[in-house]
């Protein structure tokens, strides 16, 4: 075990050194998808994953994941970016509404509904839909629904910095022609609506805040969500309602009325190795992958990607100028599909301090830019993939 442990963490370990290194351009998760790939054709056990303990440790993340990513969905940011969640969830329509068709008229309905979820962003969506084709016997999709997740960034990356620069540019320009005396950046508007919310409940104290700050130790929040898990577990069983969603919902309600604090995961002190775990755990797909099932997953992937990616700008782009977006921001926007936290975070960062070194232009462009990014990302990647994920989990191999 402690061998097989010491050959995963640090696999992964080297994954993250050469993403790093190339600011996000390589994936962290092709890195040590190839690791494997290498590892498994020459000298790794096909069970190298269950020797290490990390199918255990994803299991328990699985369980815990999704509650956590609920919490996550704050209500009042939404309202403030409505525009941006429109946006975003037209993009994810169009990418869903393409690949069903195209893809099925290509590929099959199961290789559709296979790319479908993970193609709107996630690795949740590509771990639900890789368990969903596992367990009907096509190893094959399962493999599919990873490599998807994998190969996400090397079309969203460049794409993404590319546009966010042009759009640094355009908002410079605007900035600058108005002599630097913008009265108010658009992310700083807010809505009416919710500041009365707030102004009529500043008495009002969450649950979560009521328990003492000596019992909210990493146990007290382990023991929240295996307790939370297991009803969503039940819950799953008495409704027949896939568990991602359950468990998403449940998130969403306990953090909307207080009852549990945003970012759940955050405060267990263990979310480092059960993340790894997680992402680890992916890896079991390529165990028995051979090269010309990859060729043949490969040339699918980028038949998808492409459709993915029209079907972004078709989507969107009319939205966006009602909404008046740039075509680019509009893009960007809808771009977040392929990306998610903290990549769109990461190139958002370095677009701005591209364009400029300008302290009040970094806080206009930063002012504007990141909340839509992040927006984006939250209700693609973190929230609307893994409900389509539990939805077409059940429809694929019916």
């Amino acid at each position: 075990m402690s061998s097989a442990l010491a050959i995963v963490v640090v696999t992964m370990f080297i994954g993250d050194i050469i993403s790093t290194l190339s600011k996000g351009r390589i994936p962290q998760m092709l890195v040590v998808a190839v690791i494997f790939l290498i590892g498994y054709w020459t000298i790794f056990p096909k069970d190298i994953l269950d020797i290490a303990g990390i199918t255990t440790l994803a299991n328990i993340m699985m369980s815990f994941i999704l509650i956590h990513v609920g919490t996550m969905f704050n209500i009042k940011d939404i309202l403030n970016e409505w525009k941006v969640v429109v946006t975003t969830l037209a993009a994810v329509a169009g990418i869903v509404l393409v690949i069903l068709i195209f893809g099925t008229l290509l590929f099959g309905k199961e290789t559709a509904f296979t790319a479908a979820a993970p193609m709107t962003g996630g690795g949740m969506a590509a771990l639900i839909m890789k368990d969903a084709a596992t367990a009907a016997g096509l190893p094959e999709l399962g493999m599919l629904a990873m490599m998807i997740f994998i190969m996400h960034g090397f079309f969203g990356f460049p794409l993404t910095a590319t546009f966010l620069g042009k759009e640094s540019q355009r908002l410079l320009n605007v900035f600058r022609q108005n002599n630097h005396e913008q009265s108010e950046t658009p992310a700083q508007k807010t809505d009416n609506t919710v500041e009365n919310i707030d102004e009529n409940n500043n008495n009002y104290r969450p649950f979560y805040e009521m328990v003492p700050e000596r019992f909210q130790t990493p146990t007290y929040y382990l023991a929240l969500l295996a307790i939370l898990g297991f009803v969503c577990s039940k819950i799953t069983e008495i409704t027949g309602i896939n568990n991602a969603i359950v468990q998403v919902f449940v998130g969403i309600i306990l953090s909307y009325v207080g009852l549990l604090e945003p970012k759940l995961m955050d405060k267990t002190a263990s979310s480092g190795i059960l993340n790894l775990a997680l992402f680890a755990s992916f890896m079991s797909s390529f165990a028995m992958a051979t090269w010309d099932v990859l060729i043949a997953l490969l040339i699918k992937i980028v038949v998808l990607m492409v459709l993915a990616l029209i079907a972004i700008f078709i989507s969107t782009y009319f939205l966006g100028k009602l909404f008046g977006y740039s075509p680019q921001m509009t893009f960007v926007i809808g771009l977040n599909c392929f990306l998610g936290f903290p990549f769109n975070f990461a190139l958002t960062t370095e677009a701005i301090k591209g364009a400029t070194d300008d302290p009040a232009e970094i806080n206009y462009l930063t002012a504007y830019l990141m909340p839509k990014m992040i927006i984006a990302g939250i209700v693609s990647v973190s929230l609307v993939s893994a409900i389509l994920a539990g939805v077409f989990a059940s429809i694929a191999f019916t």
